[in-house]
């Protein structure tokens, strides 16, 4: 069924990008909660966000801590004002990259380690022609995941998202949305 108002509108795309969002497991919700806080432009309070999402004040609370933390909403002070507010963080490198800092990074360095360890005992423990197939093995592994957390590194230390190589997807992205809703006019 297509939304036939504009807060219908607002919470299709909620769900789209809350679907995102879980798919790199987080809560559903807490995509959701940063895509009204975004489409709206302005802040809002927990109770505005709560009622636009049907969500308990618990609900919305724990969101707004969890969104908080990862950087990708902040508490903002409204002059005259005694309620909390709150506006999405609209720099989607700086959200992306506490992400990728925080988790794919910690990840990497992690597997890294593990599979040196591994490799360590292996060496002094075994021997034998099964045993140094197993080292090697895991230098591969150890290289691939080098590799990962230097592509990491790099992908941070640049500070910028680089899609040279890929055109300007942006623009790529507008002319495939005004052509698909050019197909739905018609239709």
């Amino acid at each position: 069924m297509e939304p036939t108002t504009e807060i219908e509108a607002e919470l299709l795309a909620a769900d789209a990008i809350g679907d995102v969002i879980e798919h790199w497991g987080f809560r559903k919700a807490l995509g959701r909660a940063w895509t009204v806080m975004y489409l709206h432009g302005d802040s809002l309070t927990a109770a505005d966000l709560g009622e636009r999402l049907q969500m308990s004040a618990g609900a919305v609370s724990m969101t707004l801590t969890e969104l908080q933390r990862w950087g990708v909403i902040r508490k903002v002070w409204v002059p005259g004002e005694r309620k909390d507010f709150f506006e999405a963080e609209t720099d989607f490198w700086k959200m992306i990259s506490k992400v990728v800092h925080e988790r794919e990074r910690y990840l990497a360095v992690s597997v890294r380690e593990r599979l040196n360890r591994a490799q360590t005992v292996l060496k002094r423990t075994s021997s034998g022609a099964a045993a140094r197939a197993k080292v090697e093995r895991l230098n591969r592994l150890m290289t691939f995941a080098t590799m990962a957390e230097t592509v990491i590194e790099s992908f941070l230390a640049s500070r910028r998202a680089d899609f040279g190589d890929f055109g300007n997807l942006l623009a790529l992205g507008r002319q495939v949305t005004a052509a698909a809703a050019g197909k739905g006019r018609k239709g």
